[in-house]
Formats: C-alpha cells, sequence, structure tokens
C-alpha cells in the first residue's frame, strides 16, 4: 500500500478532488434542475469541502482499506461532521446557509441528514477501492517538476479566488445589515404617524407606492374639509420623510464587482438563505434579476 503523505502528494490531492467534487456537484444539480449551474462557493471550478473531506477519508481510513466496513462507517461519520461544521461556521461568519436539508428526513438544523451521510459512506469505499489508486497514478505520471509548478500557480489562483469571495460575501452582508436597519427606521416612522402595521409586509418601495396609491384615492374625499391645506401638507412632509428613508434602504447596494459575486452564489446555491435578513436578500435578488432581464 502506498501510503503518502508529504506536501506534494497531499496538495495534488486536495487539488484533484476539490475538481472531481465540483464536476458531481454541477453534474446532479444540473440534471435535477434541467439547466446548467456552476456550483461552488468559490469562483473556480473547484469545490473545497470535497478535497477536505476526501483528505479526511484518506489520512483516516486509507490505512483500513482492507476492512471496508470501518471505512464506509468512518466514511459516514467523518465527512458528516466536516459538512455540518462547515454548515455551522458559514452561517456564523455570513449569516446565510448555502445548502437546507430541513425537507429530509432524519436531518439535524438542515445541514445534514441521514441519506446524504450515507451517501458519503459509499463515496468512501469508492474513494479508497476505486478512484484513490487512480488519482495516485495520475499524479505520479505527471513529472515533479511541472507538478510543483501547477501546484504552486493553483495555490496562488485558489488563494485569491478565495480571499476575493470571502471578503465580497463579508460586504453583502454588510450590505444587508445596512436595509435591516433602514427597514427597522421605515417601521418605526410608520408606528409613530399611525400608518397601519399591514404595511410591513411589503418591501420599502412596494410600500411607498401603497401610500401614495392610498393617498390619491382619498383625495378627492379631503377636498372640501376646510383643513385640507393642513392635511395636505402633513401628507407631503410624511411623503417626503418616507421617500427619504426608501431612498436610504434602495441606495445600499453592493459594488458591482460583490453583486456579481452575489449572483453567481444564488445561482449555484438556489436554497441560498440569510439567517438575520431573510427580507432585505430577498430584496436584492429580486433587483439583480430585475438588472439582468434589463441587460
Amino acid at each position: 500500500m502506498n501510503f503518502s503523505t508529504d506536501f506534494y502528494h497531499i496538495l495534488w490531492f486536495f487539488i484533484i478532488y476539490c475538481f472531481l467534487g465540483w464536476v458531481w456537484e454541477s453534474s446532479f444539480c444540473s440534471i435535477k434542475a434541467k439547466k446548467l449551474i456552476n456550483r461552488g462557493f468559490l469562483i473556480g471550478p473547484y469545490i473545497p469541502i470535497y478535497g477536505c473531506g476526501a483528505l479526511v477519508v484518506y489520512l483516516t481510513l486509507y490505512p483500513l482499506r482492507d476492512q471496508l466496513l470501518l471505512v464506509y462507517i468512518g466514511g459516514v461519520i467523518f465527512p458528516t461532521i466536516l459538512e455540518f461544521v462547515t454548515s455551522w461556521v458559514m452561517e456564523k461568519v455570513f449569516a446565510a446557509t448555502w445548502w437546507d436539508y430541513s425537507n429530509e428526513k432524519f436531518n439535524i438544523q438542515g445541514r445534514i441528514c441521514l441519506k446524504v451521510s450515507l451517501f458519503w459512506g459509499f463515496f468512501s469505499v469508492a474513494m479508497v477501492e476505486i478512484f484513490h489508486p487512480l488519482v495516485l497514478m495520475l499524479i505520479d505520471k505527471i513529472p515533479r517538476h511541472t507538478g510543483e509548478i501547477a501546484g504552486g500557480i493553483f495555490v496562488v489562483v485558489f488563494s485569491a479566488d478565495f480571499a476575493h469571495t470571502v471578503v465580497a460575501t463579508l460586504d453583502i452582508k454588510k450590505t444587508l445589515a445596512k436595509m435591516e436597519n433602514v427597514r427597522a427606521d421605515i417601521f418605526q416612522f410608520l408606528e409613530v404617524h399611525n400608518l397601519g402595521a399591514e404595511y410591513k409586509e411589503l418591501s420599502p418601495s412596494r410600500m411607498l407606492n401603497y401610500l401614495k396609491e392610498q393617498w390619491e384615492e382619498r383625495k378627492e374625499y379631503l377636498e372640501n374639509i376646510p383643513v385640507a391645506g393642513t392635511i395636505s401638507e402633513y401628507k407631503e412632509e410624511l411623503e417626503e420623510k418616507l421617500s427619504a428613508l426608501v431612498k436610504r434602504y434602495e441606495g445600499n447596494k453592493p459594488k458591482r464587482r460583490r453583486a456579481r459575486v452575489l449572483q453567481r452564489h444564488v445561482k449555484a446555491y438556489p436554497k441560498l438563505k440569510s439567517t438575520k435578513y431573510s427580507v432585505s436578500l430577498d430584496e436584492m435578488k429580486k433587483r439583480l434579476e430585475k438588472l439582468r432581464k434589463e441587460k
């Protein structure tokens, strides 16, 4: 048994399994959705959780390849723990969830579920029995000097991709937080002026339009009232203040590059949800979709 743990082989194991994970996820999701989906948190054709999961399985279970039952059990447990931790960390850092198994039976917090965990077990057995010997053979066929250069280039590109995506996603989180703060100001404005709780279910821009529509409908009934001028002035003042709040809300948007990152996240993970700013995220998704159609 050739059990390679030097940095060169570990790096290439990570590269190859990240790529194979991207191929699997993109193919499976594209077939399921009946359209092309470029799966993955990052820009490049690689999904790090697959590379990390494969390395965990390799380092812990490959030495046990003669005991397939242990490989299967370990393959169920270790990748499942990794998937749970990854989901938890991403939620805490970005206030969002990229996948959700809540509709699957025997799930835990929607982060993991029995069906997928059992799949990890089969994948682990297939990896140690079929895939890894082929991967090792492929790596050893690459001239060492060429492999070192290519591996170094990957590290640079991957690091830049990771840093860019993380920073952009954090920027999106900040933008959503600002939007939620303005929403809170708008709701407070409505409550202070007793304009009705039903408006809270609307987006800020739709809220303003609805207020204007209602005013126009009632305006004709107020024309003959002696204090109509005062009412009109009060209405204009309220509308001006509310318009300013809505403008603040709609002015919060991620920069062009950040918007592209969000668009990619939404396309790659249709179940993407914000755990703190869900309404604002839905509003931003609608804006991005509108801009896409206008192009």
